[in-house]
């Protein structure tokens, strides 16, 4: 049976939201957390009983397998780059705790996992920023279209796509020339930086794809 539930932690001034099961693992869980920035505009400002802010943590059980499954280490610590670390052990349900409905845990969960979709990412293996110096592996649509694959070889330090392919480092079209003869063929090295990761799940199909997005740049 599934139980949903938050905690205040006044200390951060964040709440915890947990959604567990017979065994009391946390399955899903999601923080709050008043000092961190509202990411965009467009999202949602949670209030509850007067704490507004930004999701530190939008991690999933189910996901994290998943990750592990499919990309192994290296790939675990992209995911908690991107949606942060779940919670290890029993939730112990703290003095204080309120429990929720599981609708309303899952408008929490949706905002909170919008909120880590437009986050900058500062943790993990590649943190947002980094410099990397990658090999253009393939143009897949032709010079122009759509963006080009690279290979950043042992900065990667054992991330790769599950075909053992280059495809997770991708530089799009717009950080790219707009004359396509002006693009960098394969085999051409290029400077980067690393501008943000990219986790797509897809329920349906239970894939997972990791993506490492990187712009060119011209290091002085």
């Amino acid at each position: 049976m599934l139980r949903w539930f938050r905690i205040h932690a006044p200390e951060e001034d964040a709440w915890y939201w947990f959604e567990v099961g017979d065994d009391g693992w946390a399955l899903r869980q999601a923080v709050f957390v008043a000092a961190l920035p509202v990411p965009v505009s467009d999202v949602p400002v949670l209030v509850i009983d007067g704490v507004v802010g930004g999701a530190s943590v939008a991690a999933s059980a189910d996901e994290l397998v998943r990750v592990r499954e499919m990309y192994g280490l290296r790939g675990v610590q992209f995911y908690e780059a991107v949606y942060g670390v779940l919670a290890e052990g029993p939730v112990c349900t703290a003095e204080g705790a309120v429990d929720a409905a599981q609708a309303e845990f899952e408008q929490v969960w949706s905002l909170a996992v919008r909120h880590r979709h437009f986050s900058r990412y500062d943790t993990g293996p590649l943190p947002v920023g980094t410099h990397v110096s990658g090999t253009v592996a393939a143009l897949p649509w032709g010079p122009g279209r759509t963006g080009l694959f690279v290979d950043i070889g042992s900065a990667a330090q054992g991330f790769r796509s599950p075909e053992d392919r280059p495809a997770g480092y991708f530089v799009d079209l717009l950080h790219l020339p707009r004359n396509p003869e002006d693009w960098p063929r394969v085999g051409a090295v290029l400077s980067l930086e690393v501008t943000t990761i990219r986790i797509s799940l897809y329920s349906l199909y239970k894939r997972t794809d990791i993506q490492v997005r990187l712009r060119p740049v011209h290091e002085a």
